[in-house]
């Protein structure tokens, strides 16, 4: 469902949807490097609430963008969308890591796969840049 932008033109919804979840995913790192250093159960806590609403938002609005992509044909957009269904698995993952007892649950896989998470939505904000500008140009 595309917005209007301030000049008229038209913009897709998805991309402003997915900044939600990515900020959930990169927050929940922050929980887990806090945790690390503290060990207090605490952040641990607020990491899996923080995966549980961005893997929430993140399978809905995945599943509306890869609709909406497939049925307009917008298939240069398709790197935005295949880079968050990607970080949607691996929080996924990350939050069955962090379902976990005590330190294992953060320590190390949980972090790694936070950092990864983190890391997917970086490279897919840069390819998503980088063939936006391609598109203009074009």
């Amino acid at each position: 469902m595309p917005i209007r932008s301030t000049d008229g033109r038209r913009r897709p919804l998805f991309p402003g949807l997915m900044t939600f979840p990515a900020a959930c995913f990169i927050v929940t790192l922050i929980t887990d490097i806090a945790y690390v250093r503290s060990a207090q159960m605490m952040w641990e806590s607020f990491s899996i609430w923080l995966l549980t609403i961005g893997l929430l938002a993140a399978g809905l609005f995945v599943l509306i963008g890869l609709v909406q992509a497939f049925a307009q044909g917008r298939w240069p957009t398709m790197v935005l969308r295949v880079g968050y269904a990607i970080a949607l698995i691996l929080g996924l993952f990350n939050a069955f890591v962090h379902s976990r007892d005590a330190y294992t649950s953060v320590v190390p896989t949980g972090l790694t796969l936070s950092i990864a998470t983190v890391i997917v939505l970086a490279i897919t904000w840069l390819l998503n840049l980088a063939t936006a500008r391609q598109r203009v140009s074009a």
